[in-house]
């Protein structure tokens, strides 16, 4: 089990306001578990899983994709589902070593529950060390964060995926680990090194561009996921390497809400259930363990793998 750490007494300077007075896995009393998709990333068997909530973890899961481990698809790190008018859902993937890379979409739509390379609708090859990956709606791009130095746009023409090319390089933000479309206020949130920036999108498809829009938020850092509120529009929830922060969108301020170290993944379900994933043994190379942790002690495993995200199953933002 994660060993939990008390809660900050002070404020960092600057946009980081006091600890709120809540614990990574606080939950309501005697809340029913709501049944939802999970999708993981599992370094163990190189493979992108989907699980019920419920579910049995050490069965066979509900989706898979398997990419096999050439051509720099072998890490995976992120796994995102979002909706689309051509395709239906799809599955954006990222996964690699420094200097070999791999980013990918998949059609989930129709296409049965096992997928893998053969079925790719577009990839290309990313040395950054991708570890994030996000899609703009309504102007055939997706964002890639290369968290060694740099974010990569990819445009292209008619909502087609397959015609993706890298139509951006943004070098100037330090260490960008995570991506996330904010389609209340139409922002991509970007997390690394020890700032959070948001970007406006100009143009689309071949056009799309990436404008810095706002004022950088800083915080402690090493700035790792960021992931939706899903029982609040109006905030986000941050981890770095030492850190859990739920973000206001409007205020721009982060407020820590847990001293838990090498939290890689945090979210909080529609019902208040909060899910997170960390690093138990930091030394390990994988970076992840077999368990995904709920709100009030709950948990679930996997037998074996190396587990590095958990995402919520939605298409919220799309």
């Amino acid at each position: 089990m994660m060993k939990r750490r008390s809660l900050l007494t002070g404020a960092l300077a600057g946009a980081v306001a006091a600890p709120a007075a809540v614990t990574l896995g606080a939950s309501k009393a005697n809340a029913a578990v709501a049944n939802y998709p999970i999708a993981l990333t599992d370094q163990a068997t190189n493979s992108f899983q989907v699980f019920d909530r419920t579910g049995d973890w050490s069965a066979a899961s509900n989706w898979s994709f398997t990419p096999g481990t050439t051509n720099g698809w072998d890490d995976p790190f992120e796994i995102r589902f979002r909706a689309t008018t051509r395709y239906g859902t799809i599955a954006l993937m990222t996964a690699g070593q420094p200097g070999n890379g791999r980013a990918g979409i998949v059609a989930v739509t129709g296409n049965g529950n096992r997928l893998d390379r053969g079925d790719l609708i577009w990839e290309a090859s990313v040395a950054s060390y991708p570890h994030c990956i996000e899609r703009i709606p309504n102007v055939a791009a997706v964002v890639v964060a290369g968290t060694r130095d740099r974010i990569h746009v990819y445009g292209g023409a008619n909502s087609d995926h397959s015609t993706l090319r890298e139509v951006q390089t943004i070098t100037d933000m330090p260490k960008p680990h995570a991506v996330l479309w904010d389609d209340v206020n139409d922002l991509l949130w970007v997390t690394g090194g020890t700032v959070i920036r948001t970007y406006r999108v100009t143009g689309a498809n071949s056009t799309a561009r990436l404008v810095k829009s706002g004022t950088d938020i800083t915080f402690a850092g090493n700035g790792h996921d960021i992931q939706p509120d899903y029982t609040d529009p109006g905030k986000l929830w941050v981890t770095d390497s030492g850190r859990v922060y739920s973000l206001d969108k409007a205020t721009r301020k982060v407020t820590i809400i847990s001293e838990e170290n090498y939290v890689k993944s945090y979210v909080r379900y529609t019902d208040g259930e909060a899910m997170w994933t960390l690093d138990p043994t930091p030394a390990d190379p994988p970076w992840g363990g077999p368990t995904v942790y709920f709100s009030g002690g709950q948990s679930k495993t996997r037998p074996g793998a190396q587990i590095y995200k958990a995402r919520i199953v939605t298409t919220r933002f799309h």
